[in-house]
């Protein structure tokens, strides 16, 4: 019994993951005020001419997951569309690959972690933050209900999965068997557990004694009754921020201002309306009973940080983390990798 409960919810899972993950992929066709490919990636344009308010963006996030939900429920809802701005969404499933896009022009604005801001002003080119809609690694490490372990450091010797290792759900690991004494390097295994049904299988079976897992897969786990929440990272980290090259964004001043004031209003209204969120996301996550998705957007609101504010000491920690893993050589200034004067005041 337990067995075919478990493929039941193995399946549930498989079709959330490829719906979420495929199921809203735009082609990358050049929108209307859209960048131009690659000349201009590295170059802080002095053309400063605006576009007017309204138009086209094409804009690229990592699906699976709702860590940028806020933009999520602005897509689903239409309320980017009632404001006049098109969005052309294209989503991915590796932040690295995205960034990638929008250097070389086929994005104008990407919704991904922080990390990437830094390490394109490592590599000189003009990329900068302009706002942040979610405040946190948006992973916990999920193990059976069952299962002996109270903490990390009950983990030592034991083999843990992530999406992928290098990921943000691998830093955010690192970064909590570090706080516990242990070295993620000797004193535990980490490998490449995925997400969504391939996740739960890794942790089902004792391959890993647990998993990095995201929302709504995380609500959806817990509510079986089968697991539990080992560890919940707890610091500021610049989870996910909106980003674009900077001679876009000198361009189309008027968009990107109206773009963030939108998003801006689409998370005030989910926190004062949290029914209308859940009825927008379960366009995206069908699979998702309405009671789990509600816990799961809760979760969520409860990461967006106020006025899409992005914190310094979220930006550090980003910082911290790349440092240490030998990824950024030096560090790089808060307002050289961040604006925020186009939020709303």
């Amino acid at each position: 019994m337990k067995r075919m409960k478990f493929i039941a919810f193995a399946l549930l899972l498989l079709s959330l993951t490829v719906l979420a993950a495929c199921g809203n992929s735009n082609s990358e066709t050049p929108a209307n005020g859209g960048t131009n490919a690659g000349a201009n990636a590295g170059n802080g344009s002095t053309n400063t001419q605006e576009a007017p308010a309204g138009g086209s963006i094409r804009l690229g996030l990592v699906g699976g997951g709702m860590t940028p939900m806020v933009a999520q429920v602005g897509i689903s809802d239409g309320t980017y569309e009632k404001a006049g701005i098109k969005i052309e969404e294209k989503d991915f499933t590796a932040g690295a690959d995205m960034v990638q896009a929008l250097v070389g022009g086929s994005l104008d604005v990407v919704l991904g972690s922080y990390e990437h801001v830094l390490r394109q002003q490592q590599n000189g080119l003009g990329v900068k933050a302009y706002g942040e809609i979610f405040n946190g690694v948006g992973y916990s490490l999920i193990v059976k209900k069952d299962a002996p372990y109270q903490s990390l450091k009950e983990l030592k010797g034991k083999t843990l999965a992530v999406t992928k290792v290098g990921s943000l759900s691998d830093t955010g690991l690192r970064e909590g068997l570090k706080q516990e004494g242990l070295d993620p390097e000797k004193d535990v295994h980490l490998i490449n557990g995925g997400s969504g049904a391939t996740m739960l299988a890794a942790i089902e079976s004792g391959q890993a004694a647990g998993g990095m897992v995201s929302e709504p897969t995380i609500s959806q786990m817990l509510a079986s009754g089968d697991y539990r929440v080992l560890y919940d990272p707890p610091f500021d980290f610049a989870g996910i921020v909106i980003m674009a090259k900077t001679d876009w964004v000198a361009k189309h001043q008027d968009l990107m201002k109206q773009f963030l004031q939108v998003t801006a209003d689409v998370n005030e209204q989910a926190h004062q309306d949290p029914a209308g969120a859940v009825a927008a996301m379960q366009k995206i996550f069908d699979k998702i009973p309405q009671d789990v998705m509600k816990t799961a957007v809760n979760n969520q609101l409860g990461k967006v940080p106020d006025g899409l504010q992005v914190t310094k000491d979220g930006a550090d920690y980003v910082q911290k983390t790349q440092l240490d893993q030998g990824i950024l050589k030096k560090e790089i200034a808060f307002e050289d990798a961040v604006d925020l004067s186009l939020l709303p005041q």
